[in-house]
């Protein structure tokens, strides 16, 4: 009996901690920050004949990348909002940063790709989840903040298959017939993928801080450059923007981004006209070897989990009244939850 609650009050205390997430896989790295939770991308490097791992979203500071909902008229940032609490998990091949208020879940999925053709992992996708927990229907819009900053250094912020330098803001839409939106670095680059879905409704190149100080929509009719004096110089970012979609009762909607990541930026704007959009082979094989990485690791349900804690808990607070029966009955949950680690489901 002593020795089945000393495993009890370990596992306990092992999944109640709260740490942060750090995974890798071929060319690219995913961690969260351990005081904010936001997420973190990076591409392997070598500078001067080291190997390190380069932020290609800015990492001195996470917030700066975030995602903002529009809920039938109201705005709220996540990570910001009091009205959401967050959490986080490792799941198949990745992460998910979970914001839950009393009316829905915003669901922010990464997980590892090779796209491209690419053998191994060197990008991401990135999914954003809306469940709506109502008995009616939700109006909902999404932005995605993300932070680019590898060519601000340089100067050369942006580049597309049309401007290898773009000096302006810009509004891009699927009919702008561009198939990526490049930040070129010195050491790494980074490129959203914007020829086919998944991809967003709409990108905004502008001024990190006008970006981030505007509530929801942006005006990008007045061609400004990447600086607001004096507060944010020589300072980019990219906004992807979902238009407006109904989140059914008890329902769920999905959208997704897709970020390539490469080396030097010559180098990889070099590539990227040769190779990209890869040829229909490649993009099969690109297709088969995400589902196989899909499968790499178990996804785990945390709602049993937290049931199962709770139970655990109040066991150990009422252990001279705990029959063999309840203690059996626990056992058996954890066997179970044990099994479905062992065995897991594919992921679609």
């Amino acid at each position: 009996m002593k020795r089945s609650f000393a495993l009890l009050a370990v596992i306990f205390c092992f999944t109640s901690a709260a740490t942060a997430l750090d995974l890798r896989s071929g060319l690219v790295r995913i961690a969260t920050d351990d005081l904010t939770l936001r997420p973190m991308l990076y591409r392997l490097v070598d500078i001067a004949g080291k190997k390190k791992y380069e932020p290609i979203w800015y990492s001195d500071d996470p917030r700066t990348s975030f995602i903002v909902i529009n809920v039938d008229g109201r705005i709220y940032r996540m990570g910001s909002s009091q009205e959401y609490q967050t959490s986080q998990k490792q799941i198949a091949n990745g992460i998910e940063i979970e914001y839950r208020s009393i009316i829905n879940r915003v669901t922010q999925r990464i997980q590892f790709a090779s796209l491209a053709g690419s053998r191994v992992a060197n990008g991401f996708l990135v999914e954003i989840e809306v469940e709506n927990f109502t008995s009616r229907d939700m109006k909902i819009m999404l932005k995605e903040v993300c932070d680019t900053w590898l060519g601000e250094k340089s100067g050369n912020h942006i580049a597309l298959a049309s401007n290898p330098k773009v000096i302006d803001e810009m509004y891009l839409t699927p009919d702008s017939q561009e198939p990526y939106i490049v930040s070129p670095g010195e050491y790494a680059s980074v490129a959203l993928l914007f020829d086919s879905e998944p991809r967003p409704d709409a990108v905004v190149i502008a001024n990190w801080k006008r970006l981030s100080d505007s509530m929801f929509a942006y005006d990008s009719s007045l061609m400004r450059g990447f600086t607001l004096s004096p507060y944010s110089i020589n300072d980019s970012a990219l906004g992807l923007y979902w238009n407006e979609r109904i989140v059914p009762a008890k329902g769920v909607i999905k959208v997704s981004s897709r970020w390539l990541t490469g080396g030097p930026g010559n180098e990889f704007l070099a590539w990227l006209a040769d190779n990209y959009p890869p040829k229909a082979e490649q993009q099969t094989t690109e297709a088969q070897q995400n589902s196989t990485e899909q499968m790499s690791l178990p996804a785990l349900d945390v709602e049993a989990i937290r049931s199962l804690l709770a139970r655990i808990d109040s066991a150990i607070q009422n252990v001279d009244v705990l029959s063999d029966e309840d203690l059996q009955q626990i056992l058996s949950e954890l066997d179970s939850l044990e099994q479905g680690v062992a065995n897991p489901i594919p992921q679609n």
